[in-house]
């Protein structure tokens, strides 16, 4: 379908070292059926062939390519915004890679909901060499989804084929929308790479937070988001993400990071904005000693006693039966060689003896 006369939509692409990866991924985008893209990639500082991989494809006048001292997922991001022109801003990152449909539907998808600003999917995770992993990895990815239970999350719902017919096909997924910041305050519900958003309310977000380098940045910038208004959620895998990469900001050592950078935001958000979240001290008691545990479980699995201990004090200030903090803190304070020694146990019968006496 041609729509060169239809509105511009800027993918937003900022990559590092990633210069195996980044032609797939670029050419996800240069195949949309939404024909009217700019693509902006934003070279955060690589010392591999990017450049060179770069170079190669400007040829094609649809991508334009900044570079940049390596700074980080986010000054790249917000580098990318700043020089792009398009009315809507999508995000890939560079590892991923977008099914060719996918800037149509979330287009069709906007127009028919004025009310709403952004608009995301669910995905499909890939392997590093390219092999399905799992069908509909959001919600597996992003615990928030667990925590909120049956909780409604949005107000709205109809079938694609209801509400944007033009865009229907054999897939007629459901669409929902509605306000979701106060469910955002459970955790992170939109993955970055499947958003779609008008550009004005990009604007109005003013940008991804620079400071946090190792994580957390993708979660404040859609809870900011959520607070605008409306949006929409499409129940179907748009893009496929590709896990199980050294490189990525996810691995292990980094979880500290997420978790630090989630209970900062939280603590942030509940204590400049309490009045506007529709949710009870009981909840977001319940969500900070969530959060505390989170921070000291990662703490402890990279070796920091001190603050994993600070965390769950804290966990246990807010909830003194936390049964996972008291075990923190336990193993806090125990000698190197037990703790060595009660990891090791966990996968014998002792382990799983003790586990079933002492559930989590």
């Amino acid at each position: 379908m041609s729509n060169a006369s239809a509105p511009l939509v800027s993918v937003i692409v900022p990559t590092f070292n990633r210069a195996a990866m980044l032609q797939i991924a670029l050419a996800s985008a240069l195949c949309q059926s939404w024909t009217n893209v700019e693509i902006v990639v934003v070279d955060d500082g690589s010392t591999d062939s990017t450049p060179a991989v770069l170079a190669g494809l400007e040829r094609d006048k649809r991508i334009r390519r900044l570079r940049q001292a390596n700074r980080g997922v986010s000054a790249a991001r917000n580098a990318g915004i700043a020089a792009s022109r398009g009315e809507f801003i999508a995000f890939l990152d560079s590892d991923d890679v977008w099914l060719p449909w996918k800037l149509s539907l979330q287009m069709a998808v906007l127009r028919a909901l004025p009310q709403a600003g952004m608009v995301w999917t669910d995905m499909d995770a890939i392997g590093p060499e390219g092999s399905l992993r799992c069908s509909n990895y959001l919600k597996r990815m992003y615990s928030a989804y667990r925590r909120l239970g049956d909780r409604p999350l949005f107000a709205e719902s109809s079938r694609l084929s209801g509400l944007a017919p033009e865009a229907a096909t054999d897939r007629d997924p459901l669409v929902a929308w509605g306000g979701i910041s106060s469910a955002m305050l459970f955790g992170n519900l939109v993955h970055t790479s499947t958003v779609l958003l008008r550009r004005d309310w990009a604007l109005r977000v003013g940008g991804f937070d620079e400071s946090l380098r190792r994580g957390g940045e993708d979660y404040k910038y859609h809870l900011a988001t959520t607070r605008l208004g409306a949006v929409a959620f499409i129940d179907v895998a748009s893009i496929q993400y590709r896990i199980g990469a050294d490189d990525q900001i996810t691995c292990g050592p980094n979880q500290e990071h997420f978790a630090r950078a989630f209970l900062e935001t939280v603590q942030q958000e509940i204590r400049e904005r309490r009045s506007e979240i529709a949710l009870s001290n009981r909840e977001l008691r319940s969500i900070l000693v969530d959060a505390h545990d989170w921070a000291a479980s990662a703490a402890l699995d990279n070796g920091r006693r001190w603050r994993a201990a600070s965390s769950a004090l804290s966990a246990l200030k807010l909830r003194p039966t936390r049964r996972s903090a008291w075990k923190t803190l336990l193993k806090a304070g125990l000698p190197d060689g037990l703790v060595s020694l009660a990891r090791a146990a966990k996968s014998t019968s002792l382990g799983r003896t003790l586990k079933a006496a002492w559930p989590a």
